[in-house]
């Protein structure tokens, strides 16, 4: 007879008291014997192990009362009473056990009626599992679960707030100088935009803009595009003539502020010229290209402006700026990337060119209606799945002075 065959031999062998001692021994769980007064008679080794003892010799005979606050021990003794009295069952229930020094562990604990040979209730038999770790981790998940409802709580107001207060300062109101007519839309992908449009400069004969975009998106995003605008507000209105002196001045500014981040920013100035002409500058760096609906021919063409840099890296030292004059009637369109990079349902990118033949078909309406089917024209092309990033547009068209 080999080893295994041995050692299965002594197991089917063992009598039932040699197991039963194995088991008290041996288990994790406190499983115990208790008299008609609730006296301990016989206990697991982990018992005596829990309330300090060196042995269960010494646990015989001493009841609650011997360990834990005189609240708890007789809580516990009614309750072993009622249950030998009533012939009742406590099956899996938590327990929160309560020690002198004020100390609280938690346990599931099963007490039932303990019969022998006599049929008669001789005490109670029970099996208690220390839960305390788990107890306590579970609080602690409830305690962090209800700290970060809290915290959303919190976040969404901030949210709103921010959002509120975006609204209201970004773009402001929409100008309307005697030779230009302006309509935009600022869409969030997020609670909060991170594209800026700011008109700085207007009167009879200026009008000055922003189109930025912030890297990132949410507050912190929409925090700078409030920056952006303040900046854009203090230092442009002199500088619309010079709008590459702008546009580092600016640079200056944010240098090292957005973290791992940067600011795509396209400047204009129009300036009103003798027989309803008019002069319009632009600095790039980093916004997409514009659009510009030719009135004498009817037609879309793509204007390339120049961008070596962004802003707010500190490295936008030198700006090339780009200049047209415009006659009533013409009208540009300036867009964030979040239009020409917008996707459809094949993923493909519709890029700058993919607005010319949309903008071709409403450049001669109303400016407001120009922006509306822009929108929809976006929408349409995204499946409805827009916006995909935050999108802003400005549609600018040159009237006649009367």
């Amino acid at each position: 007879m080999d080893s295994s065959e041995k050692e299965d031999a002594e197991l089917v062998n063992a009598s039932a008291s040699i197991l039963f001692d194995a088991l008290l021994n041996q288990t994790q769980d406190q499983v115990y014997f208790k008299d008609r007064q609730s006296r301990f008679v016989r206990a697991s080794d982990v018992v005596s192990l829990k309330f300090g003892l060196k042995s269960t010799a010494e646990l015989i005979g001493k009841s609650d009362f011997d360990f834990f606050s005189k609240e708890h021990a007789q809580e516990s003794f009614e309750d072993e009473q009622r249950l030998m009295r009533e012939n009742e069952k406590l099956i899996n229930i938590t327990e929160k056990e309560t020690w002198p020094d004020g100390s609280i562990t938690w346990a599931t604990s099963t007490k039932i009626p303990l019969y022998l040979e006599s049929g008669n209730v001789v005490g109670i038999m029970g099996i208690t599992r220390d839960i305390t770790d788990q107890t306590n981790s579970q609080r602690e998940l409830e305690e962090n679960r209800e700290l970060l409802e809290r915290k959303n709580q919190i976040m969404e107001t901030d949210f709103d707030n921010a959002r509120r207060i975006q609204r209201r300062l970004i773009p402001g109101p929409i100008p309307q100088p005697p030779f230009a007519e302006i309509a935009i839309l600022n869409l969030s992908m997020t609670e909060v935009n991170g594209d800026v449009i700011a008109f700085p400069t207007v009167d009879e004969n200026h009008l000055s803009f922003l189109l930025g975009d912030v890297s990132g998106h949410g507050v912190s995003a929409g925090l700078f595009t409030i920056l952006i605008k303040h900046l854009a507000d203090f230092y442009m209105p002199g500088d619309f003539d010079r709008l590459d002196r702008a546009l580092v001045t600016l640079d200056e500014h944010l240098q090292g502020l957005i973290p791992a981040g940067f600011v795509a920013t396209l400047l204009g100035s129009i300036v009103l010229l003798p027989n309803n002409q008019a002069k319009l500058t632009l600095a790039n760096a980093g916004q997409p290209s514009a659009l510009w609906f030719n009135q004498a021919t009817s037609t879309v063409e793509l204007v390339e402006l120049p961008s070596e840099n962004v802003i707010g890296l500190g490295i936008c030292d030198q700006v090339e700026c780009r200049s047209f004059e415009l006659s009533p009637g013409d009208c540009f369109l300036f867009v964030s990337d979040g239009a020409v990079e917008c996707r459809n349902g094949d993923d493909v990118e519709l890029g700058l060119e993919g607005l010319i033949a949309p903008f071709q078909k409403c450049a001669q309406l109303p400016i407001d209606d120009i922006i509306e089917v822009m929108h929809s024209f976006l929408s349409g092309y995204s499946n409805s799945d827009f916006p995909q990033d935050d999108t802003s547009m400005i549609a600018l068209r040159i009237k006649k002075v009367e």
